[in-house]
């Protein structure tokens, strides 16, 4: 059932851009456009030789995935309404089969921009090809586990529906995703160290660059988190399936 759901996703995220794939390829691509010709400018630090290309590709990638996930997953029941008719058909089936979409269309984006940019410096940069891809799969599971919340709130919280795309979207800044988070003042730190996405994200680019710095990022952490935050949605979810299922 979920690979049914996955596929009519699958059809629909692509075919609602213009363009198709290329559409969902030229949304973070814009981003890395501005990004880049504003950090080349500035000729902002990037905690070591790390391509700014590759940089900015790191962090718009794995925080578009997460997002994605996340506004889409939240409004999963609405989407496929029709379904949830069907008895096999569960709320948290949409929340994985969108997860499974955005992950396969944002792993392909990721891959395509840095071939480009390896093809342009001509030089295959990448570090620990492991790590890389563990820490995308856990923007992807906090992505998972926070869409999953939403979906649960979304139907039990009047009002909720209008505040929860303020959360990924206040997340944008704490998960130093354009810049290093340790240019600004040292007190400032904490807010950025707490947040599981930024040790992804970081981790994700010394996984591409051996000698990319990064002080706080702890794959540690960033698994517990990830974990724990699961175990409470699925928790969550668990004790109010019957009644999302009945709304």
């Amino acid at each position: 059932m979920v690979d049914a759901l996955t596929y009519r996703e699958l059809r629909t995220r692509v075919s609602n851009v213009k363009g198709g794939f290329l559409g969902v390829l030229m949304q973070p691509l814009g981003l890395i456009i501005i990004w880049t010709a504003f950090l080349t400018v500035l000729s902002a630090r990037r905690g070591g030789s790390m391509n700014v290309v590759l940089f900015l590709t790191s962090g718009i990638i794995l925080y578009t995935t997460f997002s994605q996930i996340v506004n889409r997953s939240a409004n999963g029941m609405e989407a496929n309404e029709g379904l949830l008719f069907y008895r096999p058909v569960k709320p948290i089936d949409t929340v994985i089969s969108r997860t499974l979409c955005e992950l396969g269309l944002y792993t392909c984006c990721l891959i395509v921009l840095m071939v480009g940019t390896w093809l342009y410096l001509d030089q295959i940069v990448m570090n620990d090809i492991g790590l890389f891809f563990v820490t995308l799969l856990l923007a992807a599971m906090l992505g998972f586990s926070t869409g999953l919340l939403c979906l649960v709130a979304s139907h039990n919280i009047p009002g909720f529906s209008q505040f929860y795309p303020w959360i990924p979207r206040a997340l944008w800044f704490f998960s130093a995703v354009p810049f290093r988070y340790w240019i600004f003042p040292p007190w400032t730190r904490i807010f950025f160290v707490w947040n599981p996405l930024c040790h992804c994200i970081e981790l994700n680019r010394q996984a591409i660059t051996a000698d990319y710095f990064t002080p706080d990022a702890n794959l540690g952490y960033a698994v517990g988190f990830t974990i724990v935050l699961t175990t409470i949605a699925l928790a969550v979810y668990s004790n109010n399936e019957r009644k999302l299922l009945t709304l």
